[in-house]
């Protein structure tokens, strides 16, 4: 607007002191002032916006003629930031890192004291067991505790199988009772009474207080072994008295046999622990191949003797079972 005020007011004076001009003259020449008002307020424009202060990455990409964008250099620099927290981060793990030779030593401990160690799969740990030691590899010393401990057990059960022992006041003074039907405590009938044999086939059981009869009398009801009443005598109000009937003979064979089945699987497991071990110290190097396999032998000749002991038991159990019975 200013523009055509300032054309206006030109043509106005040209129009004043030059009368003679011709119409179109004066019209060529207001446009020609017009252009040049247009051009100079372009010109004043450009000026002012390059007077504003451009971001750095723009600037740079201006004076180079790159072209790359901004989303770009953004990413550099991220990728730039992580770099760097990286190698902070090495630097601080390689700073406080063990060297490789310390390493390997630990990791050679660990896999022989894991070869040394007992089979998680063993029974529980027996503190008077011995422990197998690979710089004395033919000790057999923890087989042969292990042995011992599985004869004993089974030589026990066999004389009570030979016997027909079933029902004795072992047996039937380990007999769990809950004294009182509110509390679930329970207590082994020996400690609640004595049990004695009578004439026969007849047992005494004489408790030491009135009030543990009844109780005394149900756990042996309830029990699996004896399945039965036990009768109050009549003379003696804390005295009862039980009838036990013998087991036959076959169910005596059953049982003997079935034990001596449990002690020879108990030999075979043991001596496949064992067996293990070597193994276990063969891949951590710390016995040779040859040695496993002098081993093996070992173990199963020990494994053999023992079988031998089992079979003569086994033998000399039944004998008696059928003694008794003829």
């Amino acid at each position: 607007m200013k523009c055509l005020r300032t054309a206006n007011a030109l043509l106005r004076g040209s129009t004043a002191t030059s009368g003679t001009l011709s119409r179109s003259v004066s019209i060529a020449y207001t446009r020609t002032i017009i252009a040049s008002a247009s051009a100079n307020a372009t010109c004043r424009s450009q000026l002012r916006l390059s007077s504003y202060s451009l971001p750095e990455s723009n600037a740079y990409s201006s004076s180079t003629g790159s072209s790359r964008s901004f989303s770009q250099t953004t990413r550099c620099s991220k990728k730039k930031d992580k770099e760097e927290k990286q190698e902070r981060r090495g630097g601080r793990n390689n700073a406080s890192a063990e060297p490789p030779a310390v390493k390997e030593k630990e990791k050679g401990a660990g896999s022989k004291k894991a070869a040394e160690s007992p089979s998680s799969s063993s029974s529980p740990a027996d503190a008077n067991r011995p422990v197998p030691d690979s710089s004395k590899p033919f000790d057999l010393a923890d087989l042969t505790y292990a042995f011992d401990k599985a004869d004993r057990h089974f030589t026990e059960d066999l004389k009570k199988q030979r016997v027909g022992s079933r029902f004795n006041a072992d047996v039937m003074g380990a007999i769990p009772v809950q004294p009182d039907k509110k509390n679930p405590q329970t207590f082994p009938l020996r400690e609640l009474a004595t049990v004695s044999p009578l004439t026969g086939r007849k047992w005494s059981i004489m408790a030491f207080e009135e009030e543990s009869v009844k109780p005394i009398m149900s756990a042996i009801q309830k029990s699996d072994d004896f399945n039965q009443q036990p009768q109050r005598s009549e003379d003696n109000p804390l005295e009862l008295t039980i009838s036990v009937e013998p087991e036959r003979a076959e169910a005596l064979v059953k049982r003997a046999k079935d034990a001596c089945h449990a002690w020879r699987n108990k030999i075979r497991d043991e001596s496949h622990k064992r067996e293990g071990v070597h193994k276990r110290w063969h891949a951590a190097k710390l016995v040779t191949k040859d040695d496993v396999v002098t081993l093996r032998e070992k173990v199963h000749k020990a494994q053999e003797d023992r079988m031998k002991v089992i079979a003569q038991r086994e033998k000399e159990a039944l004998q008696q079972i059928a003694a008794r019975a003829g």
